[in-house]
């Protein structure tokens, strides 16, 4: 299902000037963690060439021993042993400090192993793997049993657990997109396994390699299925291998078949690139033709946010050599010295990738990119579209792969081509001939009877009617549908009139309506899009509001959100752009709460550096949002020395609640209280204000006005479980076990793991 020999590129960021001396230390651990990645990737940089990059940290022999270090113990991690010797002879200016790192490493012993791959035969948690499909510098790919679930077929990809494709395929639910069921981590060895759904089927270079024998101008869609067949992994779990897609490969032209997968694979790129991913490693090897014949797309283990010319060149940056587009080798080769981008990288990258695989199955070639002028099974139609996909240019090429797979459908329906010219008198009359399979008898005929002439003006008068009427139909369904506030349905009606009304030039006050119905519903689709990040964004944050105000929580309730708020936090920039000031609230809380979590989640003797990675988030909360009398509070929460300046005055409600929960944490109650009160008078129903103040109430012990707080918090969010049992705490110091009990079954009901403290039993009517 995956195969991932071919090699991959990566680029460590580059710094333009040399660093100052107290910017080694950063410097020298982002090196270090470049080094390791890229040896893990399967490169074998040294620390000459970071040193070379890098001439200010020669005159910093600790920082130039880091990187030698590493090296030697990255070596031994690979079992690439290298005697002292050559080190010391590379090297010969520090020989002093690497005698020392020498001796430290024989004392401490090798670090600690690589992540510990599984073999066919083995068990994951509760996955049996049963066979090998692939494997690669990134990971391995089984055929597996899950025992749990009645032994059902599914694709175990297991990676290293710093690997984030999961974070990219979450985001995905396409036809041809293969899914991500679940993921399942592995700490003691290192791995994170990632469960999707096991169609069958081949890897679309196998495929290729199975229809070497035959010449391309001579392949049917038949023999694409029997070339599918034979290359199948040899399993005892059977996938479905009947379905439409079959049937329609069976009776089609090779090159039909070839433009009808290249289609849907342009459907699913379109549908990732709007929710702001780029595949960048689109190939052969990572397109599955399934066993019912459905195309997906597999390997989002390099896909990222597009990045545009005024942004610096990114961390990192993958692709395949052969596979990738002008601007992605050029952002490649920007990103190793350095420069910004002089072209933006986005999904015309991956339109120009799929040109290639379009390119390289219709030609029958080792190599990708053959021209395919001249070729008896490649019309000049479809050649010229594969031609624009495979611009140098990305402005030459079409705007997006919705309109690529536009034109890939107009060429199987026989239709005119809407992104190209429309070169070849003979195409376009063998395709009004198959769209009109009578019409060929009627041109004869009108060539031997002249008086036939009126008949054929009648039908086409007939046609284009009809046509009109569908695109005026389309333009109906579109109006009504925006209207109701279906954008999706409404841009799929609009396009749908647009690809009937290229066929009537003379229409263009219908074309100009469809084509502005079209810019509405885009932009509905897209102010969904923005309003649904932003309610995922305030679920997390309400999450995390939850949670801070607990002290004491076991480490496996605040793991989960780990991951989140890490993946969020580093894409903050995009996300804030995307969905403007009115997400700065849930953006500034997750801020805080991060921060917090990475020092209660800090392994021992780990908590001094942690406390520096939560100051610096919330430094650059400041950066972004602004000072915050809030913000100052968590920062001198969290270590960091008072500031001369007085700190600003809060000016929303949020801050005065925000405040008044930091000074809690910090011990200090009775400002945390005077905070909460001005908070709750600026918004006397508000569910947070009033949360804190129930806390603080709580802990002051004036457990009756915790109770009024919480009821107010239930009246504002009825489906929040921790209001009820917070409510039921306070009840309980009141004496009124009764209520207390009704209030922890409500909890417990909204929330299973929440349960009342098991000192005190429910009382019978709440235990119903």
């Amino acid at each position: 299902m995956h195969d991932d020999r071919t090699t991959v590129l990566r680029a460590p960021r580059a710094e333009v000037a040399p660093p100052a001396p107290p910017a080694v230390e950063e410097l020298t651990a982002k090196l270090v963690a470049d080094l390791i990645r890229r040896w893990r990737q399967g490169e074998r940089p040294l620390p000459e060439e970071y040193l070379d990059r890098h001439p200010a940290l020669r005159d910093h022999p600790e920082a130039a021993a880091d990187l030698i270090y590493e090296e030697l113990s990255l070596r031994q991690e690979f079992d690439e042993e290298v005697p002292p010797e050559e080190v010391l002879a590379r090297f010969p200016q520090w020989r002093a400090q690497l005698e020392v790192l020498f001796d430290c490493q024989r004392v401490l012993g090798p670090r600690p192993a690589a992540p510990e791959f599984p073999s066919a035969g083995e068990s994951v948690g509760d996955f049996l793997l049963l066979a090998d499909l692939g494997r690669g510098a990134h990971g391995r790919v089984f055929l597996a049993s899950q025992l749990s679930l009645a032994d059902r077929a599914v694709v175990l990809k297991v990676t290293p657990l710093d690997a984030g494709e999961h974070l990219s395929l979450a985001r995905l639910q396409h036809t041809h997109i293969v899914p991500l069921y679940s993921v399942h981590d592995d700490p003691a060895r290192g791995l994170r396994a990632l469960c999707m759904p096991y169609f069958g089927g081949a890897t679309l270079d196998r495929v290729l390699a199975a229809l070497e024998p035959i010449p391309a101008a001579r392949r049917t869609g038949r023999d694409l299925l029997a070339a599918l067949d034979r290359t199948q992994a040899v399993s005892s779990l059977a996938a479905p291998a009947q379905g439409p897609a079959r049937q329609a490969l069976a009776g089609a032209g090779y090159a039909d078949a070839v433009c009808w997968i290249g289609a849907c694979l342009a459907d699913a790129l379109q549908y990732a690139h709007e929710r702001g991913l780029v595949h960048l490693d689109l190939k052969p090897s990572n397109v599955l033709l399934a066993a019912d014949g459905q195309p997906m797309l597999l390997d989002f283990h390099l896909a990222r946010a597009p990045i545009g010319t005024d942004e610096p060149g990114p961390p990192w940056l993958g692709g395949t050599a052969g596979y990738m587009s002008p601007e992605q080798q050029a952002a490649w080769q920007a990103a190793q010295s350095g420069r910004r981008l002089t072209r933006p990288l986005d999904g015309r990258s991956d339109q120009y990738a799929l040109g290639l695989v379009l390119a390289q199955a219709l030609a029958g070639a080792d190599a990708p990119g053959e021209p395919l002028g001249g070729q008896p099974h490649v019309s000049p139609g479809l050649s010229d579209v594969l031609a624009k996909c495979l611009a140098d240019n990305p402005r030459d090429r079409y705007p997006d792969l919705a309109a690529l797979a536009a034109d890939l459908r107009r060429h199987l329906a026989h239709l005119p081509l809407a992104g190209v010219r429309n070169r070849s008198l003979a195409e376009r009359w063998r395709k009004w001939r198959r769209r009109r399979p009578a019409g060929a008898a009627v041109a004869g005929m009108m060539l031997a009877v002249l008086t036939s002439a009126a008949a054929l003006a009648l039908g086409a008068l007939s046609h284009f009617s009809q046509r009109a009427g569908e695109a005026r139909g389309a333009l109906h369904d579109a109006q009504l549908q925006l209207a109701r506030g279906q954008a999706e349905q409404a841009a799929d009606s609009a396009r749908r009139g647009l690809a009937v009304a290229h066929d009537l030039p003379w229409r263009r006050d219908l074309t100009a309506a469809l084509d502005d119905l079209l810019r509405q519903a885009e932009a509905g689709r897209a102010a969904a899009a923005r309003a649904e990040a932003a309610r995922e964004l305030h679920r997390l944050a309400d999450r995390a509001r939850l949670l801070y105000g607990a002290e004491q929580l076991p480490p496996e309730t605040l793991q989960p959100l780990a991951e989140p708020c890490r993946a969020l936090w580093r894409d903050v920039g995009r996300v804030t752009a995307h969905l403007g000031a009115a997400a700065r609230d849930d953006l500034l809380d997750l801020a805080i709460f991060w921060a917090d979590l990475q020092v209660r989640l800090a392994p021992p003797g780990a908590e001094a550096d942690a406390r520096r990675q939560a100051l610096a988030v919330l430094d650059e909360a400041e950066v972004r949002f602004g000072p915050s009398p809030a913000l100052d509070a968590e920062r001198r929460r969290h270590g960091a020395a008072p500031t001369a300046a007085a700190a600003p005055a809060a000016a929303t409600v949020w801050e005065e609640y925000a405040l008044g929960r930091a000074l809690l944490r910090a011990g200090d109650v009775d400002g945390a209280a005077a905070a909460l009160e001005r908070a709750v008078r600026r918004q006397p129903q508000g569910l947070w204000p009033n949360f804190y103040q129930g806390l603080c109430a709580y802990r002051r012990g004036r457990y009756a006005d915790a109770v009024t707080a919480y009821s107010v918090c239930i009246g504002a969010a009825p489906e929040a479980a921790g209001c009820f049992y917070n409510r039921a705490l306070a009840l309980d110091a009141l004496g009124r076990h009764e209520q207390a009990g009704l209030d922890y079954a409500e909890a417990h009901r909204l929330d299973p793991t929440l349960r009342a403290p098991p000192s005190r039993p429910l009382p019978a009517r709440a235990q119903r």
